[in-house]
């Protein structure tokens, strides 16, 4: 009775540390997020390049004075730095030009993984500048592009497939655990943005997807008109329900690897069509590239570490 029982209890133990164990999902999952990320800061980069001055100094359509009202206090800033630099005799046009080489090359050698946690940091603190002095000009994208970059500096990203891996020669990581961190963040934004949206009655009955169609800066360049909606008006309203019950079910389903890919693609194609029908390019690029990273398997490496 006691052999049977010890048996039992050395079972139970041995399947529970299977389970609690970190298998290893991915082995890519460091260098596609580090150099998705990094590709992702310098196209945003070049996307903004032309009118940097007119948006982030004293030159452009709104002085950095009326853009610093909504920054939050004592947090680093672009104008703060600026007027800095300013007083040292550097022009502004000349601060905005260094500032777009150093992040460029620092998205370089972001993608090809040098000095990888370095490159992340400074990233990050050049995005903070940037995102303090322009309040009126950051949306979604800014907020997920911190997180990314932040993900990018705790995580070993330049540990696999890096100039970092070649230089240090250091051991491997298992990524799962930093993945895993990566796919609870993912859940719990799209859980409580579609419980968000589930509190109104905009959602349900389409309006806000009408209205979101139809505001004047968001027009599509793609979609000339929405004639189709207007002859078929429950299209909206099942867009609406569609993008609820997406974002709701969206840790659940992306926790079964049955309905994982499922999930993974209508959750891609809300982002493409946020990108057709709103022109938030970089929005639902970013958006598409975080949810691959978390939970597209681009290498298969189940074993126990």
């Amino acid at each position: 009775m006691q052999n049977t029982l010890l048996s039992v209890k050395t079972s139970f133990l041995w399947s529970r540390d299977k389970f609690l164990a970190f298998q290893k999902e991915d082995g890519l999952f460091f260098p596609f997020f580090r150099i998705a990320i990094g590709l992702f800061c310098c196209t945003h980069l070049l996307a903004i390049s032309r009118d940097f001055e007119l948006l982030y100094t004293d030159s452009g359509l709104i002085p950095l004075k009326i853009l610093s009202i909504q920054k939050v206090q004592y947090m680093p800033s672009y104008s703060y730095v600026q007027s800095i630099l300013t007083y040292l005799g550097i022009t502004s046009s000349s601060f905005a030009l260094g500032y777009m080489i150093l992040y460029g090359i620092l998205c370089i050698t972001l993608v090809f993984g040098f000095l990888t946690r370095f490159s992340s940091l400074t990233l990050l603190f050049l995005h903070i500048l940037i995102f303090q002095s322009s309040t009126p000009y950051m949306y979604g994208v800014e907020f997920f592009k911190s997180i990314a970059l932040f993900y990018c500096f705790i995580f070993p990203v330049g540990n696999k497939i890096s100039v970092d891996s070649l230089i240090f020669k250091r051991s491997e990581i298992n990524p799962t655990p930093y993945r895993n961190l990566l796919k609870i963040h993912m859940s719990i934004v799209y859980f409580t943005s579609g419980i968000d949206k589930s509190f109104g009655i905009n959602w349900w009955n389409g309006e806000s997807v009408w209205k979101a169609i139809h505001l004047p800066g968001f027009k599509s360049n793609i979609i000339d008109n929405y004639n189709l909606f207007a002859q078929y008006p429950s299209l909206p309203l099942l867009f609406g329900i569609g993008t609820i019950i997406i974002e709701v079910f969206y840790p659940l389903a992306m926790a079964f690897r049955k309905t994982r890919m499922l999930w993974l693609l209508l959750t891609i194609s809300l982002h493409v069509g946020i990108i057709l029908s709103l022109n938030l390019y970089f929005f639902g690029l970013l958006m598409i590239l975080l949810n691959l990273a978390a939970f597209l398997t681009l290498k298969d490496d189940k074993h126990d570490v």
